[in-house]
């Protein structure tokens, strides 16, 4: 850290627990689920626009995949 931030001079100096401290943290802590909450339902909203997920669960597009190889063999078997 920058040793002119006026945190870092306060815990140096020895007054570690302050209210202005725990004001600063909560506030830095608040500022960051905000922004983890836009990044979030930015990206959510996006996968929901393109259809993602519509319906399809992971095993369900294993099993479309399987059956797409077992027809693909069948044809190059039938060749």
């Amino acid at each position: 850290m920058d040793p002119l931030d006026p945190l870092t001079e306060i815990i140096k100096s020895g007054q570690a627990f302050s209210p202005s401290i725990v004001l600063e943290k909560i506030l830095w802590i608040m500022i960051g689920f905000f922004f983890l909450g836009a990044i979030s339902t930015s990206i959510l909203r996006e996968i929901r626009q393109k259809g993602w997920l519509e319906n399809v669960s992971f095993l369900a597009s294993l099993k479309a995949l399987k059956k797409k190889d077992e027809f693909t063999k069948e044809l190059n078997e039938d060749k």
